[in-house]
């Protein structure tokens, strides 16, 4: 990706959709890694829902960034060496980068998404099917919430590398507001899901519940930061359709009302409240977060 004043001519259904599909996986994917690390048995609810979740989100964003690249036979040279062929990581490109913590990423995915139809004894064909029992589950857990963790934030700082002022002058808070918001949205998903497949016991909600109010709160306090940062250049994300967008759709409808409704049914004692409300609400959550980021990748082109 070039550096310079030019708009890069982001898409948003391209750019916009590729950053909100890997920051869902990677979002579900870190949270059900923390709860195999430290729930265990108790928590496998959460886990595993979520490792069934972050493998298919995952596999929608390739085609997105190759769709972007106006020459996708081309993807290869994010990986290889187009003179010998041979595996090759650019660390001055932030694409070339990213494409590799995608492949890691996508890996662990993988497995985690085969264990658990293992595990469930969906499946008794994939490969290796008899080790994943005896594997350990909670290495590549580690290895890929740590790169999921790195491909939430880098797709903000995809924006923040640029010289385009919105982008640049609020780095590294576009990456940091990237990654909590993986967290929410990744978060929405793995309920929606839960309460889909009937897997919500209370203990594992009201835990759940109180991660959500946490990254909600920071989501609201970096966006702020954000605006106060860009100063004069933030004047597009308070005008016409990205205002709206900005802060009707992903700060409002995305993360205040949620965060008020979460809140409301902590202090009233009703964590178990009307499904259809919460389920309402998680999708609130994913649709804020889908506007959060189209609004900053096409205001920051203006």
């Amino acid at each position: 990706m070039s550096i310079g004043a030019h708009a890069p001519g982001w898409e948003w259904y391209y750019i916009g959709l590729y950053f909100f599909f890997g920051g869902v996986s990677a979002g579900a994917y870190f949270i059900g890694s923390l709860a195999e690390f430290f729930g265990g048995a108790r928590h496998r609810g959460i886990s595993r829902t979520a490792f069934y979740i972050a493998f298919p989100t995952l596999l929608v964003t390739p085609p997105l960034l190759i769709g972007d690249l106006g020459q996708p036979l081309r993807f290869w040279h994010l990986l290889f060496d187009a003179r010998s062929g041979f595996p090759y990581v650019n660390f001055s490109s932030p694409m070339s980068v990213g494409s590799w913590a995608l492949v890691l990423y996508g890996a662990m995915t993988l497995l985690s998404f085969l264990d658990n139809l293992v595990s469930e004894g969906k499946i008794d064909s994939a490969p290796f099917a008899r080790l994943y029992s005896r594997f350990p589950r909670k290495l590549y857990a580690a290895v890929g919430s740590a790169a999921g963790f790195f491909i939430a934030g880098y797709t903000g700082v995809l924006l923040n590398v640029t010289a385009r002022p919105l982008w640049a002058l609020t780095d590294p808070l576009v990456g940091a507001l990237f990654t909590v918001s993986a967290g929410s949205t990744g978060a929405a998903a793995i309920f929606l899901v839960m309460t889909w497949r009937r897997v919500h016991p209370a203990a594992e909600l009201e835990e759940f519940e109180r991660f959500d109010r946490i990254v909600k709160v920071l989501e609201i306090a970096l966006a702020i930061g954000i605006v106060i940062a860009a100063g004069k250049y933030a004047g597009v994300l308070f005008r016409g359709p990205y205002a709206v967008m900005f802060w009707g759709g992903a700060i409002f409808l995305g993360t205040m009302v949620p965060l008020t409704a979460n809140w409301y049914a902590h202090l009233a004692g009703r964590h178990a409240r009307s499904e259809a409300v919460a389920v309402l609400m998680a999708c609130l959550v994913l649709f804020g977060g889908l506007l959060l980021r189209i609004s900053l990748v096409q205001a920051g082109q203006l």
